[in-house]
């Protein structure tokens, strides 16, 4: 093989290597952007997670903060918890450690990613139909 041959093979070979090293570091950017999108979406993810350790509110909480099943139904109602029929103690227990964990979540979640374009705007969720999706 001739010192030109020889010449052209290694700055072939010098090219080759330039372009790995270009298509590396595009990869290795690639790669990190990906990495650091799933790290934002797993932190949005936790924020929503309810926290397992929650104390739930029972019948003698209720009571507690509202004196009567009375007034515990009238506040109920007041904060959107709205039952097919006279919910039990337990059920009206139930609807609201739902509705201050679910409070939580939206003013993480608002906190997170605030919008002025939100003023105004009401939400209702019907967790009844959601929740019997989860039945086999």
């Amino acid at each position: 093989m001739g010192k030109k041959r020889l010449t052209q093979l290694l700055d072939q070979l010098k090219a080759n290597q330039q372009t790995d090293l270009q298509n590396t570091a595009a990869i290795y950017t690639v790669a990190q952007v990906a990495v650091n999108e799933l790290q934002e979406a797993t932190s949005d993810v936790s924020v929503l997670a309810l926290n397992p350790g929650q104390s739930s509110i029972d019948k003698a909480e209720l009571i507690r903060r509202y004196g009567s099943y009375s007034n515990c139904r009238q506040i109920a109602k007041q904060n959107g918890l709205k039952f097919s029929r006279n919910p039990s103690w337990q059920q009206l227990a139930t609807g609201f450690t739902y509705l201050e964990a679910l409070q939580q979540i939206v003013r993480n979640y608002l906190d997170k990613h605030p919008d002025p374009l939100l003023e105004g705007i009401t939400v209702e969720l019907k967790l009844g139909s959601a929740a019997g999706q989860n039945k086999k």
